[in-house]
């Protein structure tokens, strides 16, 4: 376990070991995105349970792109900078590092969600899991959207984090650019690799511009979705040569999006839970719901668990980068997690579910367990999340009233 545990240095920021909690949706927010006290002791709990890194739930940038979920933090103004000054002195006075994931939803929203017509995306194609159909965005959006990254990642310096990382996968604004599903455009910011992520380079060098040369910039891609016009890992590998060579500081490998089966989850479906969540906004369409009851089961249909799911993307992409890249999906058994550090196949391990089900993981592993993580995927902690908040929910009982 000692390469594990061994102190690394990302730039400027030094972690204790390799083992970071991955962005996760907390639900812990009020509605203009300020952080509650809930996750001011979850944070809490993750850096005494021995987490090198937590990379926060991610924030909006905008106020066009809230996401559906409940609770979303927020990055989009100056008043959001003392309240995370205060957040990351917790987290930092607990004994771990923190990043903020900052992102735009896109077409993943709904207009009653934004309080707009309709939400934007590269290009106008249904996102079919919530029947939106985004309009197509201008020059104008793209050059606005371009500069409240940057901002954004002024703020994530100023309110003390030492790293930011931009959201880049799983169907995001982002990810909706670099996918061939979702965006057909013509110009200069569709088609070709180059083309596509082209929206990925003007933010990266916006964002560096703003936070210096030393405050590391990471990225969250998809290895990898299974839509029949989607991101194929021999794309996606290229796509991080580029952000390589860019000068992102890391690259978080994940995969999918929730239109292409949920295949960014793993396990068992709480298609009851999800559905119950999404006719939250549409209680005034019968025609939805129905639709939904009948269908639900046929789009939300993940692959099954597999342990490190994504190690494969993340071998394809580590062989030709230069940079640190993070495994995240299935990560369950210590004994795996070493091999993989110790292998070269990866040089940080990103926990979500398993840090759900118990935050103290990483430092019983530290203390020599060899035990897995106690989650058993059975996804009940995201099929809430849109009305609830971040809780293992494994072996208890949720009646209507509480949903």
């Amino acid at each position: 376990m000692a390469q594990l545990f061994e102190n690394t240095r990302i730039k400027e920021m030094e972690l204790k070991n390799r083992l970071v909690r991955s962005a996760t949706h907390e639900a812990m927010s009020d509605k203009n995105g300020f952080p509650e006290k809930a996750l001011f002791k979850l944070y809490e709990r993750l850096a005494k349970g021995g987490v090198g890194l937590i990379i926060t739930g991610f924030a909006f940038v905008a106020r066009d792109e809230i996401c559906h979920y409940k609770g979303t933090q927020g990055i989009d103004s100056e008043e959001h900078i003392p309240t995370y000054r205060e957040l990351v002195k917790h987290v930092h006075e607990n004994g771990a590092k923190i990043a903020m994931q900052i992102a735009h939803c896109g077409r993943q929203t709904t207009s009653e969600i934004i309080g707009t017509e309709e939400p934007i995306a590269p290009s106008p194609v249904k996102e079919k899991t919530l029947f939106v159909m985004p309009r197509e965005m201008t020059e104008e959006d793209i050059e606005r959207i371009i500069e409240a990254f940057a901002q954004a990642s002024r703020r994530v310096k100023e309110g003390g984090f030492d790293a930011v990382q931009i959201h880049g996968a799983h169907g995001y604004l982002i990810n909706q650019f670099l996918c061939p599903h979702t965006n057909r455009r013509k110009d200069r910011w569709g088609g070709s690799i180059d083309n596509r992520i082209r929206i990925v380079f003007e933010i990266y060098n916006r964002c560096r511009k703003q936070v210096g040369d030393e405050f590391p910039i990471l990225i969250k891609i998809n290895g990898y979705d299974t839509m029949k016009r989607g991101l194929r890992l021999e794309e996606s590998t290229v796509m991080a040569q580029l952000m390589c060579e860019m000068g992102f500081d890391g690259i978080e490998v994940s995969c999918g999006i929730k239109e292409d089966n949920f295949s960014t989850l793993r396990g068992d479906v709480p298609v009851e839970a999800i559905l119950d969540d999404w006719d939250i906004y549409k209680r005034k369409n019968p025609i939805y719901r129905s639709f939904m009851r009948h269908f639900g089961r046929r789009i939300v249909n993940p692959p099954p668990f597999s342990e490190a799911y994504n190690l494969e993307s993340v071998k394809a992409i580590k062989a030709n980068v230069d940079i640190p890249v993070f495994l995240v999906g299935g990560l369950i058994n210590p004994r795996t997690m070493e091999e993989i550090i110790e292998n070269g196949d990866a040089d940080y391990i990103s926990l979500s579910r398993a840090l759900i089900a118990d935050q103290d993981f990483p430092e019983k592993i530290r203390s020599g367990s060899r035990e897995p993580s106690r989650c058993i995927h059975c996804n009940l902690c995201l099929g809430y999340l849109t009305k609830r908040s971040l809780h293992c929910y494994h072996g208890k009982r949720i009646n209507k009233k509480e949903r």
